[in-house]
C-alpha cells in the first residue's frame, strides 16, 4: 500500500545489559557450534526492568525526538510476545499512562515477531481514516528470561534478547516519510510453533520453553522444504510489493533492517534470498542485541539514526516475520538526518 504524507517522527530503544556470547559458551549455558553458527556477539539482558517498563525508556525519547506533544498521541499499540511485568493487566496503558498519558485508545498486539511492523501498519491505517489524529505511539518489549525461557536453547537459529523500542508516527513530518507497506500470511504455517494439543493453564508443557521440539516434529511431518518454500514466499512478496508501491526496487535501497536471527538464517532468508550484501543491512548491530521479539525493525532503525548512518534521500527497507507466520515490509524515505544521543538505557 502506498502512503502519502506519513512519517516516522522519532524512534527509541532500550536495550539495558550484554550477556558475552563466549563467557555463555565458556559457562556451559550455550553450546560452542550453535555460536559459530549463529555469530552473535552479545545478547542484550533487561536485568532488573520488567518488559513493560523496557517499552516506556524506548517510548520518552522517541515522543521526544518527534516533536509531538502527549496530547498529539491519538492511538498506542504496544506490541509483545511474552509476560510484560504482571498477570492479568493490560501493558499498553502501563505504556500510555507514563509517556503520551491522555485519553487515545490504547491496545496491544500479539503477533510474534511481526509485531512492531504490524503495530506501524495498523497506525497508518488509523491516522489516514481519522483525519483529527495527528500522531500515534507504537511500543514494543519483551523480556525472554527464565524459568520460562532458556534464551540461548529454547529455539534454534537464534538467541532471545531482552529489549524496548518505539516508533512516533506522523501526519506533519518526521526524519523519514513511509512510502509503502506491505503485509502477508500463511496460518496453514501456525502449527509450527503450537505443537500437539492444549491445555488450561500457561507452561502444562514444562519450564523453560522446548521450541525446538514443537518445530521438530512439525518439520519431520511437513519438511524442511515445504516450511522454507512458503517461508520465502511470504517474505518475497511482501518485500515485493512493498516495493512497487514505492516505486524503486533491491538496488535503490541504501539499508536493510531484518530481523536479528542468527547469522546462518539472516544468510539463508534475507541475504541470499534478496541478493544483497551484510553491510547493507543491521546485522552488525543485531548481533550484539539477539532476536528482541518484535523489536528489532524499530530498534535497527534507531540505531541507523543514533550512528549517523540515515543521509536524507536513503531509502530503508524493514521487513520481517512472525509466527503464525506473517511478514510485513515497510519502505521508507530519509527526509533529513537525525542527529541524536543514544537513547538505550
Amino acid at each position: 500500500m502506498r502512503w502519502n504524507e506519513m512519517y516516522i517522527a522519532g524512534t527509541g530503544s532500550c536495550f539495558p545489559q550484554s550477556d558475552y556470547c563466549a563467557q555463555a559458551v565458556a559457562e556451559g549455558r550455550y553450546d560452542a557450534q550453535e555460536h559459530e553458527k549463529n555469530g552473535y556477539r552479545s545478547i542484550s539482558i533487561a536485568g532488573e526492568m520488567s518488559a513493560a517498563d523496557l517499552a516506556v525508556s524506548a517510548a520518552r525519547p522517541a515522543l521526544a525526538r518527534s516533536g509531538h506533544a502527549g496530547d498529539d498521541i491519538g492511538l498506542v499499540l504496544h506490541a509483545s510476545l511474552h509476560h510484560q511485568g504482571q498477570d492479568h493487566w493490560t501493558a499498553a496503558s502501563y505504556i500510555q499512562e507514563r509517556t503520551a498519558g491522555g485519553r487515545a485508545p490504547a491496545l496491544e498486539i500479539k503477533q510474534g515477531s511481526n509485531g512492531g511492523l504490524a503495530g506501524l501498519v495498523l497506525a497508518l491505517s488509523y491516522l489516514s481514516a481519522h483525519q483529527g489524529q495527528d500522531a500515534a505511539l507504537v511500543t514494543t518489549a519483551d523480556k525472554f528470561c527464565p524459568p520460562v525461557y532458556d534464551r540461548y536453547n529454547s529455539d534454534k537459529w537464534m538467541v532471545l534478547g531482552d529489549g524496548g523500542s518505539a516508533a512516533v508516527l506522523s501526519r506533519r513530518g518526521g526524519f523519514a516519510r513511509v512510502l509503502a507497506t506491505a503485509m502477508d500470511s500463511d496460518p496453514g504455517l501456525e502449527e509450527m510453533y503450537r505443537g500437539d494439543g492444549f491445555s488450561d493453564a500457561p507452561f502444562a508443557g514444562g519450564l523453560p520453553l522446548d521450541l525446538r521440539e514443537r518445530k521438530r516434529e512439525y518439520m519431520d511431518r511437513v519438511g524442511l522444504p515445504e516450511v522454507a518454500l512458503r517461508c520465502t514466499a511470504g517474505l518475497q512478496n511482501v518485500v515485493k510489493e512493498a516495493l512497487g508501491d514505492a516505486g524503486t526496487d533491491i538496488d535503490g535501497i541504501a539499508r536493510f533492517v531484518f530481523p536479528n536471527v542468527g547469522k546462518s538464517l539472516v544468510q539463508w532468508d534475507y541475504l541470499d534470498t534478496f541478493g544483497i550484501d551484510e553491510d547493507r543491512t543491521t546485522w552488525a548491530w543485531g548481533s550484539g542485541i539477539g532476536h528482541a521479539g518484535a523489536g528489532d525493525q524499530f530498534g535497527g532503525l534507531n540505531h541507523l539514526a543514533e550512528t549517523g548512518a540515515l543521509a536524507p534521500g536513503d531509502r530503508v527497507v524493514l521487513a520481517g516475520s512472525g509466527i503464525g507466520f506473517s511478514w510485513a515490509c515497510a519502505v521508507l524515505e530519509i527526509v533529513e538526518a537525525p542527529e541524536w544521543e543514544p537513547s538505550d538505557a
